[in-house]
């Protein structure tokens, strides 16, 4: 059993999700670079390889209730919540990054505190007859940063917050990362104390 958190990679098929499904159907291949989760909807920030076009936007619309182009790959999708959106707003667990795989096929990377919580996410799964199989389970130690806060420290420094002046503020880089600003607080904690600590490891 488990003790310390882990990351889990999950293969998920036949994905309720319709706007995932209109995606996979045109070809294109896209990661989930952000999920809001709701009671009842959910937003995503997709991260498409190639430029979207026109007609592949018209359908993104067609089964969302909004939909907001940042450049030409990048795009916000809110769509109403699928059974999975909700089994995850429900769950104890984070996810990290969704890829698309094929047609109704989506993998799933989730940050999972314990044992117990990942055991009642799949009991979820599998109340709800949703077709799933855990591909790998990584236990994070604690020196261990997770590609999501490596990420967030990067874009963090490279933007300035950490310089005594500090050019742009939490709220600002929450915007930048299309998260919630309490979410980018808690992210920021548990990266900075694992430097923290690997630091002080080595140094003794």
């Amino acid at each position: 059993m488990l003790k310390s958190p882990f990351e889990v990679t999950i293969l998920i098929e036949d994905h309720p999700c319709e706007v995932m499904g209109v995606i996979s159907s045109t070809g294109l291949k896209a990661t989930v670079d952000n999920v809001k989760l709701g009671d009842n909807t959910t937003d995503h920030i997709v991260l498409f390889e190639k430029e979207v076009q026109k007609d592949d936007l018209i359908k993104l619309k067609s089964h969302s209730i909004k939909v907001l182009k940042f450049n030409d790959s990048k795009v916000w999708v809110k769509t109403k919540g699928c059974s999975v959106c909700k089994i995850l707003y429900s769950s104890n667990v984070i996810v990290e990054k969704i890829k698309v795989i094929k047609e109704r096929t989506l993998l799933y990377t989730l940050l999972v505190p314990n044992t117990i919580a990942f055991k009642e996410f799949l009991a979820n799964l599998t109340s709800q007859r949703i077709k799933f199989t855990v591909l790998s389970i990584y236990e994070i130690s604690s020196n261990d940063l997770t590609d999501r806060q490596m990420e967030i420290l990067k874009l963090a420094y490279k933007m300035g917050y950490f310089d005594d002046d500090r050019r742009v503020t939490l709220t600002e880089l929450a915007k930048q990362l299309g998260i919630s600003t309490p979410t980018l607080e808690e992210i920021m904690r548990r990266a900075l104390r694992k430097v923290v600590k690997y630091y002080l490891d080595k140094v003794g």
